[in-house]
């Protein structure tokens, strides 16, 4: 039973972040590679916060804000760059605080990580913070899926379809990107402190690479532009993710065996089914 919340609690928290990470890339069309980044932001405040004793929820604030803020800032370069050179001016934002976390090592532990972190009063138990974790996504959820049919909503979805006739129509397209990222960063801050309290211990490679890619694969997968397919395609990683724990391999092998299988069915949704299995627009538009 123990396992089966791990992996229900886990997966939920990563439907949380995935759901902020489809407003850039799924709703707006911004490939956005600096999510593994923006979580170490939120997972770093909130885990910092908590060890000088501020509440969770003021952590969890905080942690919103913050990586909001970061969030906006990334999407700064978004007014002269686009596409592939947006999306590497992204990527370099996860080595940028990858170094941050290594060198600041009086706040961050350096390469040694926080360990200990306390989750929220009342929900220390696995059961209480899978509820704790079930309300915020669908609280986060209904805000996320209204925004985005709203007025502003359709906005991004003309900017992901053609910027350059939504600008010709008078639509603010730079001031839309960045309430996108900013709104991202948020969302992404409370998945990036949910994740530090539920694990207990963070360091620089929780927030690497692998994590952008399953990210990634977990959207195109699930579907751009759907509120359902942003969950679904974590669970459906989740599901295929699982039964490699239980191979008689090494876990030196495991690691790099699960990003050969989030890199493959990217690729293989990629190229066969660019939609995913619930989306309504493609990574290429």
């Amino acid at each position: 039973m123990d396992y089966f919340i791990f992996v229900l609690t886990n997966a939920l928290i990563y439907g949380i972040i995935t759901l902020g990470y489809a407003v850039p890339v799924g709703y707006t069309g911004m490939v956005n590679f600096g999510q593994a980044g923006m979580l170490a932001v939120g997972a770093y405040t909130a885990a910092i916060l908590g060890a000088h004793g501020i509440p969770a929820p003021l952590a969890i604030l905080a942690a919103a804000l913050l990586t909001g803020l970061a969030g906006f800032l990334l999407g700064l370069p978004a007014r002269r760059l686009k596409s592939d050179y947006y999306a590497l001016i992204t990527l370099g934002f996860i080595f940028v605080m990858n170094s941050v976390i290594l060198n600041w090592t009086p706040l961050t532990g350096g390469p040694f990580g926080i360990s200990g972190i306390q989750r929220p009063q009342g929900f220390h138990t696995s059961a209480g913070f899978l509820f704790l974790t079930a309300v915020t996504l669908l609280v986060l959820g209904v805000i996320v899926r209204r925004l985005m049919q709203s007025p502003f909503g359709r906005v991004l979805g003309a900017i992901r379809d053609d910027e350059e006739v939504a600008a010709s129509l008078g639509k603010r397209v730079t001031r839309s990107k960045l309430v996108a990222m900013t709104l991202s960063g948020v969302v992404s801050g409370i998945g990036g402190a949910y994740l530090a309290y539920f694990i207990q211990f963070i360091n620089e490679r929780v927030f690497w690479l692998d994590l952008a890619v399953f990210l990634l694969a977990a959207l195109v997968l699930g579907g751009l532009a759907s509120f359902q397919g942003s969950l679904l395609g974590v669970a459906v990683l989740f599901v295929l993710q699982e039964p490699l724990r239980f191979l008689p391999l090494p876990g030196t092998y495991l690691g790099p065996l699960r990003i050969m299988l989030w890199s493959l069915l990217l690729l293989l949704c990629v190229l066969f089914r660019p939609r995913g299995i619930a989306g309504k627009a493609e990574l290429d538009n």
